[in-house]
């Protein structure tokens, strides 16, 4: 029996263009930190443009403030942890692969994002055009000023005035003064006539709004954007509550009538019967109800 020998190909001789699909598969960290560190071929290929387009930390697992080990923490830098990632390192590791490719930055639910993380990002990825800011942000108005002045094609925005209210108005403020092809923005938690009315004024070009899942303070916020909002086309208000039913509701006929005569297409769940609004009401307005739910929309754009 005469035994053949043949040539195995090895990992680091697999085409680059094909390793780059497979590393389109695996988080930030599993690239910076794993992917890259086998070999020069990878090292090389996780360099490549086409894997930095969206910087996605919404997956990561990152320091939940309400862990015991982390209660101290709500104000302060975060930590690195066992088993969980620092954002600001996994930044800093990202950018020494990305350049300025990045288009899309999204951050996770519970970062606590403070000036410096801001800085990181805007210094090394100058084209963001995509942003999620997570529920904990405590960023100085300078630092906004900054951010937002180099991300000038800025088009969708995606906040959670949860509980930085003041801070997601002042954001609000200067994406006004700087961002001028803003058309997309979603909120995600709670919404009141202060910040409906900062949203109206400085972001008049919005075509597409989506209050998914927000507690809104009355009708009469949801009522302004409909009548002031002059470029808007597709509102979102499905799973939506109403902290006050005392000036209407959004499921009255009159308010429907209006709505729909101004804009294009309203988007409402049934209420009666919806899963999420049942979820919703077992959750009674945890934070992880919010983190679950945040990334989806009906509206296309504004999911991610």
């Amino acid at each position: 029996m005469v035994m053949r020998s043949r040539k195995v190909p090895r990992w680091e001789n697999m085409d680059r263009d094909i390793l780059a699909k497979i590393f389109e598969m695996l988080n930030v960290v599993d690239i910076t930190m794993g992917a890259s560190r086998v070999c020069v071929t990878w090292f090389l290929v996780a360099h490549q443009k086409s894997l930095w387009k969206t910087i996605n930390l919404a997956n990561l697992q990152l320091a939940d403030f309400k862990h015991p080990r982390l209660q101290n923490l709500r104000f302060e830098s975060q930590n690195v942890i066992e088993g969980l990632h620092n954002p600001r390192r996994v930044l800093l590791e990202i950018t020494k692969f990305s350049g300025t490719a990045p288009t899309n930055l999204f951050f996770n639910f519970y970062s606590f994002i403070e000036d410096e993380d801001l800085i990181i990002a805007f210094e090394r990825m100058p084209n963001i055009r995509k942003l999620v800011l997570s529920q904990w942000c405590n960023i100085s108005e300078n630092a906004y000023q900054l951010a937002f002045s180099q991300w000038k094609n800025l088009h969708t925005l995606i906040i959670s005035p949860h509980f930085f209210l003041k801070g997601m108005v002042k954001c609000v403020r200067v994406v006004g003064e700087n961002c001028t092809n803003l058309t997309n923005l979603k909120l995600s938690g709670h919404v009141d006539k202060y910040l409906t009315e900062e949203i109206v004024r400085y972001l008049p070009k919005l075509k597409r709004v989506s209050m998914r899942c927000c507690v809104i303070d009355s009708v009469q916020e949801v009522s302004l954007f409909i009548t002031c909002l002059q470029n808007l086309t597709i509102l979102n208000l499905s799973h939506c509550v109403l902290k006050t039913l005392v000036k209407g509701s959004l499921f009255e006929e009159s308010f429907i009538k209006i709505a729909t005569r101004k804009i294009d297409t309203l988007i409402m769940c049934s209420k009666v019967g919806c899963r999420l609004c049942e979820d919703r009401s077992r959750a009674l307005e945890s934070d992880a109800f919010y983190e679950k739910h945040w990334r989806n929309d009906e509206i296309k754009e504004l999911e991610f």
